[in-house]
């Protein structure tokens, strides 16, 4: 035994005893409670239902636009303008007279000119604005409407009971295979719907046929009331989703 075994009294001896037997107690509690959290997570089943939203915004796009460029041209033009020209003429005349007393005035040497002046065309260019061109651009706005189909879950929860396991009733994804066999052949996929816009008219269908309420019953005595129903969940669609919620009605209620 070392110094520090004997430094220790039995009542702190007893206390570190009954601490370790805690901790053991509390581990296991700990264990179990695990235990327990997992056996209780494993009967739960998380459907997670997804819905899509539409979200429209906008950006700029370069549509094209105007280029405006100048040139220098050069166009020969011609102009008439009458021009005077002066010419002189020197005749000679013969004459026989006698000479004037008052003309022995002028009887000197001298000298006499005549000039002679012509036109000639000065040109000149002046430049006016004839015309302008105005670029500018004008900003209008326009209402578009967008079209685009939004996908959402919806989750079906149907009782099964003791009596229809035992009749073999179907579950929804037993007939999937059937009602896309359906949309393939008929005229949703000749007319541009994806099998997801139709499938909800399916599912609609096959929770008709499965319902109490309307076991038993013709597709006539009950189509007035299916159409509402579908209606206040689908606004304006039951004309276009009629057929497929009557195929699936058919299949499921055993008229097919």
């Amino acid at each position: 035994m070392n110094n520090s075994e004997r430094s220790v009294s039995p009542s702190q001896r007893s206390q570190q005893i009954s601490k370790s037997q805690q901790t053991t107690r509390n581990a296991a509690s700990t264990a179990k409670t695990s235990e327990i959290r997992a056996d209780v997570l494993q009967e739960q089943v998380a459907v997670p239902v997804i819905e899509e939203e539409l979200q429209v915004g906008k950006r700029e796009v370069n549509r094209g636009g105007v280029r405006v460029s100048s040139r220098l041209v050069e166009q020969p033009v011609e102009r008439d303008v009458t021009l005077r020209e002066e010419h002189v003429h020197v005749e000679r005349h013969p004459v026989d007279r006698p000479v004037q007393p008052s003309a022995l005035d002028s009887f000197q040497a001298g000298t006499v000119e005549l000039v002679e002046t012509d036109e000639e065309a000065v040109v000149a260019k002046k430049a006016r604005v004839i015309e302008e061109v105005v670029v500018s651009k004008a900003v209008t706005q326009r209402a578009e409407q967008i079209r685009e189909t939004l996908r959402h879950t919806e989750v079906h929860v149907e009782p099964v009971s003791a009596t229809q396991r035992s009749n073999g009733m179907r579950g929804y994804e037993q007939y999937d295979a059937e009602f896309r066999n359906h949309y393939q052949a008929g005229a949703y996929s000749k007319h541009g719907y994806a099998y997801e816009q139709v499938a909800p008219a399916y599912l609609f269908g096959y929770q008709l046929g499965t319902s109490q309420n309307f076991r038993g019953h013709d597709w006539s005595t009950i189509e007035m009331e299916a159409g509402k129903a579908w209606e206040e969940r689908n606004p304006g669609t039951w004309e276009q989703m009629k057929s497929a919620v009557r195929h699936a009605w058919d299949k499921v209620s055993g008229k097919a």
